[in-house]
């Protein structure tokens, strides 16, 4: 039993489809639509924030591989092989934002802003060392802070090592509030003998109404992340 389907001016015939062949297309489907982000593109002067793709490896693996012997982040290990896992985790992520350059179209960094309970949002930042003292952190982060409280979150925060003063420096200076201070209360690496290299945390975070630095004019040159 043949049907017969008119589709613009090509002509189709198939064959009267059952429950598994359905079942087989439409799980096909899903898989081809893994990695397709719904992340919003976000435009600033000089950056696009927009989600990752598989023609970003290079680019990505360039910066995190700088992080390799960085204490304040936890990025052990990265080769050019086993790198790939960090991009087909960003790609389709709608919690990281590749930071590409209008100019040249190079992602020069990422930021991490993923959901938490309580209508909150944690935010996390990554600059390649070749580009960093550019102001493009500032910018970046502007951008998301603005677009999620434009859709309603509550609260941001972030965390980071006390050591990375150029880092806790950047969320004082866009408004956020120090809240808290975690000792020795995670690790990103181990010593030669196999224990833990613990490390404190800073907590900042920043309320709706926090948001008058963020409103400021973008300062280009005289930032230092």
């Amino acid at each position: 039993m043949y049907r017969k389907i008119n589709i613009d001016i090509t002509k189709i015939f198939i064959k009267e489809l059952d429950l598994s062949v359905v079942l087989w297309i439409v799980l096909s489907l899903n898989h081809k639509l893994e990695g397709v982000s719904k992340l919003q593109k976000i435009e600033t002067e000089r950056l696009i924030l927009r989600a990752f793709r598989e023609s970003d490896y290079d680019d990505l693996y360039e910066f995190l591989s700088q992080l390799e012997d960085n204490e304040f982040e936890g990025y052990p290990g990265i080769t050019y092989e086993n790198g790939r896992e960090h991009l087909k985790y960003r790609v389709g992520s709608e919690e990281f934002y590749a930071i590409e350059l209008k100019k040249s179209g190079k992602v020069i960094g990422n930021i991490y802003c993923g959901n938490r309970n309580f209508e909150a949002k944690e935010v996390g930042y990554i600059i390649n060392k070749n580009y960093q003292r550019n102001g493009y952190a500032s910018e970046a982060l502007k951008a998301i802070i603005k677009t999620a409280f434009d859709k309603g979150v509550h609260r941001i925060y972030a965390e980071c090592d006390p050591r990375n003063e150029c880092s806790w420096r950047l969320l004082e200076k866009l408004g956020f509030k120090r809240e808290a201070h975690f000792r020795q209360n995670v690790f990103f690496h181990r010593d030669k003998n196999g224990l833990p290299k613990w490390k404190d945390t800073y907590v900042y975070a920043m309320l709706k109404n926090d948001v008058s630095a963020i409103s400021k004019p973008h300062e280009r040159y005289n930032s230092q992340c």
